[in-house]
């Protein structure tokens, strides 16, 4: 394994690619788990092996004997060898310590880390056994050029956009510690409930238990312990918050990325004032997210405990209409956070769309109007037409029933298979009635005496892929239909309102509506942040909180140091995405175990009517038998680079 790494180095290298990189250091050799990166043949295998060793003891939890024993017995034999003191028995006691431990630990640490350590006994052998006899240069040496740092990560924890310890919150449900599961959680996220909720789950995607049998159902897990925090006593966030007030920031935006940096920001002491164009906060969360999927309470609760902590938002705010930027600054904000949502609709720009037909409005408006309680401007009607594939459409689908439609259709260009919509909303409009129509493309809306009566489509087949990488829809010749319909819906997709960010002077956009800002998320205006959609276009919840807290903290650091520059978290991140671009992997084979939990639903005759929330969520007792379900699956990352 450790010669197709390096050989796969070697030809980047001959290539021109550019050696990997931590910040601004060239990072020269790698370990993680059980695969070896080497990119300079003078690194010290045994000093790189003493910091691994030793890294991975530190980490060890303790909770198994093979994992902690023998990572301790370890790091000590190897630290006497790279001491010069070694005994000849030792690396075969080391090989014997290692093999134990992958075979009899409980979580991933123990199992896989002793594998890299076999890697580098097996590659370097020779230099191990040269080190027993010579004087130590250690990793805390002065003679070796050569430094070395770690850090610790899992699979999970990389999929999240938050980069939330996954495997810790999870552990400490498993031993019923629910407070102490919220607080690892909450550390990083002031949105836990709501996100437990909506969020897309690209953890479970990467969970390593879903290779063996069914991934860990983690969304639930969160949602879990912020439901358990509500039906106690739960002290106010504002309470720790005892800080002297520091300088004013305006945020623009209370949507997820806006509350999320306005926490972080008031918890460092900053007056947080935030701009919102809405009556009401929350943004896309509050407004595009029926009550079925996120109960409105959860999501005003959450944004009440970021309130208390000082930060005040103002609504029906427009930037360039009620305010100007040029304006916040006047007032003595020393910083802009611009988290402006993506609340426009993409046009379908077929003929009849232009029209003015009652029955006819945009999927987004739709949900708005729904969450909003502005029912009399919903369109009304028995069979409801929605157009698009995401989970925009799905949720303008099912909502249709739950406001009095009998009838409802959703048609979409592609097969079932590319629907970019959560598989999870596919099967529960499936359930409750949804007619899918796959593989049809709008032609024209049809209307009479200004009324919709249906919508004329074409069938499609699939081509080559396009740009997204998914296979092209062509339209069949001659193979027009109409299906008719009393309402319209349009929901292929969102975009950033243009008229609003043109009240940037000085902020570059570029043509598609979207703020230019550099590795730290600042606009080319200086002290002006930009982040959420009107930096990555439509994007997830979980996205845009992983931006805000980003610049929350990244603004804390700007005012106080004048200091702009990426945290040890993103060098440590950039880090692992270069080692995925050579075909660093580290997929093992994993033992099937404990069956999934399962999430209770509402029943159809029961929920369709009306906005209940569909999930039920997990008992204390379902929670902790999911949470043990875990592998833990951590990963000690050691890399060594030059002073």
């Amino acid at each position: 394994m450790i010669m197709a790494i390096t050989e796969n180095m070697q030809q980047h290298a001959e290539g021109g690619t550019p050696r990997l990189i931590h910040g601004d250091k060239n990072v020269s050799a790698v370990i993680a788990s059980g695969e070896i990166f080497v990119a300079d043949p003078q690194v010290d295998a045994v000093n790189l092996a003493r910091a691994y060793a030793r890294a991975v003891h530190e980490n060890s939890c303790g909770q198994c004997v093979p994992c902690r024993i023998g990572s301790g017995i370890i790091a000590e034999l190897l630290e006497k060898i790279g001491e010069g003191k070694g005994e000849p028995g030792y690396l075969d006691q080391i090989g014997e310590i290692a093999r134990t431990m992958a075979d009899a630990s409980h979580c991933d640490i123990g199992k896989s880390s002793p594998l890299a350590i076999l890697a580098l006994l097996e590659r370097y052998r020779e230099d191990f056994t040269r080190a027993r006899s010579t004087k130590d240069t250690g990793p805390d040496s002065h003679s070796d050029p050569y430094s070395y740092a770690s850090f610790v990560t899992a699979p999970c924890i990389e999929a999240c956009p938050m980069h939330l310890d996954i495997p810790k919150y999870i552990e400490e449900i498993k031993h019923g510690r629910f407070k102490e599961s919220l607080e690892v959680i909450t550390g990083r996220l002031p949105l836990p409930g709501t996100v437990g909720r909506v969020c897309f789950r690209p953890c479970e995607s990467a969970c390593q238990k879903g290779r063996a049998d069914e991934p860990m159902q983690i969304k639930h897990l969160k949602r879990f312990v912020a439901d358990a925090a509500l039906t106690g006593v739960k002290e106010s966030a504002a309470a720790a918050v005892d800080i002297p007030q520091k300088s004013k920031v305006a945020i623009i935006g209370a949507g997820p990325a806006g509350l999320t940096c306005a926490h972080f920001l008031a918890r460092q002491g900053y007056k947080v004032t935030i701009y919102e164009i809405l009556p009401a906060p929350g943004g896309m969360a509050a407004v595009g997210i029926p009550d079925y999927r996120l109960p409105s309470a959860i999501l005003a609760g959450e944004i009440e405990e970021i309130k208390k902590l000082g930060v005040e938002i103002l609504y029906n705010k427009c930037l360039g209409i009620d305010f100007t930027i040029d304006q916040l600054e006047a007032l003595g904000f020393k910083a802009i956070f611009i988290a402006m949502g993506c609340h426009c609709h993409r046009r379908l720009g077929i003929e009849g769309e232009s029209s003015g037909y009652y029955g006819y409005v945009p999927g987004i408006l739709f949900l708005r109007h729904i969450n909003l309680g502005q029912y009399d401007d919903v369109p009304k009607g028995k069979k409801i037409v929605v157009v698009g594939g995401g989970n925009v459409a799905l949720d303008c689908v099912r909502s249709s029933f739950r406001v009095g439609f009998d009838e409802a259709h959703l048609i979409y260009r592609r097969s079932r298979a590319e629907m970019p919509a959560d598989d999870v909303e596919i099967k529960d409009a499936e359930d409750e009635g949804v007619h899918f129509h796959y593989l049809i493309a709008p032609k024209r809306i049809l209307g009479e005496n200004g009324k919709v009566t249906g919508i004329e489509c074409y069938r499609m087949e699939l081509g080559q892929p396009d740009a997204s990488g998914r296979r092209k829809p062509i339209v069949i010749p001659d193979s027009e239909f109409v299906i008719e319909a009393d309402v319209i819906i349009a929901a292929i997709g969102q975009e950033g309102e243009i008229s609003c960010l043109c009240n940037l002077p000085g902020v570059n956009i570029d043509e598609r509506g979207i703020i230019q800002v550099d590795k730290n998320l600042m606009s080319s205006r200086r002290g002006i942040f930009a982040g959420g959609d009107c930096v990555s276009g439509p994007d997830t919840l979980i996205g845009a909180c992983a931006h805000g807290r980003l610049v929350g903290l990244k603004i804390a650091r700007y005012l106080a140091e004048n200091i702009i520059e990426p945290f040890t978290e993103e060098q440590n991140d950039a880090l692992l995405q270069q080692l995925k671009s050579l075909s660093f992997s580290e997929h093992r084979s994993m033992p099937a175990g404990l069956a999934r939990v399962a999430v209770k639903h509402e029943p159809v005759s029961e929920r369709k009517r009306d906005f209940r929330e569909v999930d039920k969520g997990f008992s204390a007792e379902e929670a902790i038998a999911e949470a043990n379900r875990c592998h833990r699956c951590y990963r000690v990352v050691t890399y060594a680079y030059r002073q």
